[in-house]
């Protein structure tokens, strides 16, 4: 059998299935498609199939002998495992073929079809490793020779009854059933190897590939059917004669073949070190002829061409005798700048034309020398040709001034050309312009679901049709990352420019293909104009980030004009961050308490640390503005420090003066970059020590998506804070988007409903239903549930009704100063409505 060259395989992208099944098809058919895997399955299952029913002495004719069957498999097995390579082909031969169809000829069906198997499977295990192969090698041959010994037989017995001797019929049946032995086999594994490429089964191809294939089998059916004729007239001893022969010659085959082979390699590879020696030399030569043959010219008094080397000739592309007696000041206007007072020797570079219009630089070197038949002085020329060089320098000029993605200017160039602009406007009062700065709304998100490459595929789009919407005169510059700007010259009015601007934003919200995603990232820009007197460019381009700050803030996907207002806004922010970060320091920041309760039985289970400033001139500042600051300054982690220290004080003050309160416990936010600290654990051990409470006291509250995005790191992080008692809850659940195949792994002791999910209940039943899953979930999973934002008696009935272990807000009771907590813990009572009482005061 002639083995053909296996395709490289493709792996499929679809995801492995979870399990030890999906394991096994990873390592096993990594490379197999779903249409590939249901053809393997077919043909092992056929071949499964053949197999069975042959061991099972399903088929008719022959019975299966051991005595006889076993010597003929091991003749079979040791004929495959020797194989002949075609010289100078991927193929090889195996006199193993023609045992098989002797053994079909003379111990019928059932026995080549394990001579076919085993063969087979000697074949697979000699010529692959994988797993996959060893199965669907033998199976596809025990299906394949089960099909073409059936045929066979029915046809030597038909042919009997047509009238045609047996020995005829057997001889002409084998070699019928041969063809039809290699299509069945070759067929569906052409087809499987089709699909695994991704492609598609070509019966030309197969053909070409399958042809060395049926001759070789054909030969050896026929090979077969005449053993088998003298089998059966004369004996065993025909056989033996015949093995023993078939190996001798696969022996000699194999050693010729390899001397061949080794002969042929040899003379390959000192023709191939003749070829080098010679492409050295070749390479020697002409490098040294072209170093050497520098253009040079001799020139009289007069200015014209006394003589010429070869080497200008190909230079200038112009035949010798056209050169001579030429006026050389013709053919380079600028050569006699290499000396211009016409005294001293010099070079010049000047730039000139080939005959053909090529463009040329070429340095030139002009020396002088006294003739003796002349009275003038003539002049030697030298002439190296430094294009590429100019070529380059203008590639680096061409580098320094634009982006290497999408060949925008870059923000050098756009800077330098905006300062003109100013300048401009400054002498001319009648000139304007104006800048345009577009950032993309979501491009992160493009680059972390697709990847870089289609990130920097999207961005050059994004530049194509920025070009697109501008007019000629107009230059569009990519600043850097997804920041884009335009600066828009000799504008008419401030109407052109925010047309522009629209035409702009319209074209960024149109979809953009990338990569077979459909993709709407969308852009804030912001625009300024010339009118407003600037000076200096860094000017302008702040003013336009402030307005394109402006759109983003005002929704996104929207043109911002700038005003004067935005740096009022900037500086007041600068202030607000300023004062934030002296009052952090200063302590001047306030942990309020909001009591947690149990809603059935109805009683205190502890309290969310809330921070709270009041500012000396501002007044109360809301949360959500000093903590989002906080975020974006920096600031966020000195702010949790705070917090978490003054909480854990106040906690371990409360459970020491009032022994009742040991089962109360305090709740801590942490932010998404408190999650990535490198200290964040021996931070809060620390604040532990300093203020000892009760194991398990304090929970720290994680929202969801903060804790999806970094879940490794925080698995990492809870998990040492954990063993040593401090618990942890999902903030915000609903709102993200976590994985219900982790949360019940995660190292957390509650979920925390979102306000919007409660708040919501009587306006739409699918968020009473969001309540209710919750709530079922976090009992499923052994985690407590707790509720903010109730604030209606409704809410709060709902709440214990669905099940939801724990509550807050402002119906039970708003944040609380410590002292007003020290109150509330005087005595602690367990009715729902002398809470509820001490509470409404």
């Amino acid at each position: 059998m002639i083995r053909m060259p296996p395709t490289l395989p493709t792996i499929d992208s679809s995801p492995a299935a979870v399990g030890w099944l999906g394991r096994w098809r990873q390592r096993h058919f990594h490379d197999y498609s779903r249409a590939a895997g249901r053809v393997w399955l077919a043909v092992a299952a056929a071949g499964s199939a053949a197999g069975a029913a042959t061991l099972l002495g399903w088929l008719p004719g022959h019975a299966i002998e051991p005595a006889t069957l076993l010597p003929a498999l091991v003749l079979v097995v040791l004929a495959a495992m020797f194989p002949v390579q075609i010289p100078r082909t991927q193929h090889t031969v195996l006199m193993a073929d023609a045992f098989v169809f002797t053994i079909l000829a003379t111990l019928g069906p059932s026995a080549a079809v394990l001579a076919a198997g085993a063969e087979a499977l000697t074949g697979g295990l000699r010529s692959s490793k994988r797993l996959s192969t060893w199965i669907s090698a033998p199976t596809a041959a025990m299906a394949a020779m089960l099909l073409a010994a059936t045929a066979q037989v029915g046809l030597a017995d038909g042919l009997e009854a047509l009238g045609l001797p047996a020995a005829a019929a057997l001889l002409a049946s084998l070699c019928l059933a041969a063809p039809a032995y290699v299509t069945l086999v070759s067929a569906p594994l052409m087809k499987m190897m089709a699909l695994k490429s991704g492609g598609r089964f070509d019966l030309r191809s197969w053909l070409d590939a399958a042809t060395p294939h049926l001759l070789l089998n054909l030969a050896a059916a026929f090979i077969a059917g005449l053993l088998a004729l003298n089998y059966q007239r004369f004996g065993p001893a025909v056989a033996v004669v015949a093995a023993a022969l078939a190996f001798t010659m696969v022996a000699l085959l194999r050693r010729m073949f390899g001397k061949h082979e080794r002969l042929r390699a040899a003379h390959e590879h000192d023709l191939n070190l003749a070829q080098r020696d010679a492409a050295l030399s070749q390479q020697r030569f002409t490098a040294s002829f072209t170093h050497a043959a520098i253009g040079m010219a001799v020139v009289r008094s007069d200015g014209r061409i006394v003589q010429v080397n070869q080497a200008l000739c190909e230079l200038l592309e112009v035949a010798e005798p056209q050169l001579l007696g030429q006026d050389l000041g013709h053919l380079l206007p600028d050569a006699d700048k290499a000396s211009p007072d016409g005294e001293v020797e010099g070079a010049v570079e000047v730039r000139s034309q080939a005959a053909h219009g090529r463009e040329l630089w070429l340095s030139v070197h002009r020396s002088r020398y006294e003739d003796p038949d002349d009275d003038g002085h003539w002049l030697i020329y030298q002439l190296h040709d430094v294009t590429q060089r100019h070529e380059a320098e203008a590639r680096l000029q061409h580098i320094a001034y634009h982006d290497g993605l999408t060949d925008l200017a870059n923000r050098h160039s756009f800077h330098e050309r905006l300062e003109v602009a100013v300048e401009r406007s400054l002498l001319d009062a009648e000139w304007r312009f104006a800048v345009l700065f577009l950032d993309l709304d979501r491009f992160k998100t493009v680059n972390d679901s697709l990847g870089h490459s289609a990130g920097n595929q999207l961005l050059r789009e994004i530049a194509r049709r920025l070009a697109e919407c501008v007019r000629p005169g107009d230059l569009v510059a990519r600043l850097g990352g997804d920041e884009f700007a335009v600066l828009i010259d000799a504008l008419g009015n401030a109407d052109a420019g925010l047309a522009l601007a629209q035409r702009v934003l319209q074209a960024m919200s149109r979809p953009f293909e990338i990569e077979g995603t459909e993709v709407l990232p969308g852009a804030s820009i912001g625009i300024t104009f010339s009118d407003l007197g600037y000076r200096t460019a860094e000017e302008v381009l702040r003013d336009a980030d402030l307005a394109m700050y402006e759109a983003k803030a005002g929704g996104r996907n929207r043109v911002a004009l700038f005003d004067s207002s935005m740096h009022e806004r900037v500086a007041q922010k600068l202030a607000l961050e300023s004062d934030l970060r002296h009052a952090i320091g200063e302590g001047q920041l306030a942990v309020h308490f909001q009591p947690l309760y149990e809603l059935s039985p109805y009683r205190l289970h502890g309290f969310e640390a809330l921070a709270r400033w009041v500012h000396p001139q501002r007044g109360m500042v809301s949360p959500a503005v000093f903590i989002a600051l906080a975020e974006e300054s920096g600031h966020i982690e000195a702010l949790t420090d705070l917090v978490l220290d003054g909480s854990l004080a106040q906690l371990s003050i409360w459970q020491r003066d009032h022994p009742e309160a040991g089962s109360l416990g305090v709740h801590v936010n942490i932010s998404g970059r408190d999650l990535g600290r490198a200290d964040l654990v021996s931070m809060v051990l620390a604040a532990l020590q300093r203020h000892p409470v009760a194991r398990g006291s304090l929970t720290l509250e994680i929202t969801e998506t903060t804790l999806m995005g970094r879940l490794d790191l925080a698995l990492n992080t809870m998990g040492q804070l954990r063993a040593h008692g401090v618990g942890f809850s999902i903030d915000d659940f609903g709102t993200g988007y976590s994985s219900l195949s982790y949360l019940g792994t995660l190292p957390i002791d509650s979920l925390k409903i979102d306000r919007s999910f409660v708040m919501g209940m009587h306006e739409a039943p699918q968020n009473v239903e969001i309540v209710r899953a919750v709530a079922m979930l976090g009992k499923s999973l052994g985690r407590r549930v707790i509720a903010e934002g109730i604030e209606t008696p409704a809410q709060l009935q709902m709440l214990q009704q669905l099940g939801v272990d724990v509550g807050q807000g402002y119906l039970l009771s708003r944040p609380l100063r410590a002292e007003q907590v020290t109150e509330l813990l005087e005595p602690l009572r367990s009715t729902v409505g002398a809470d509820t009482a001490l509470l409404a005061t």
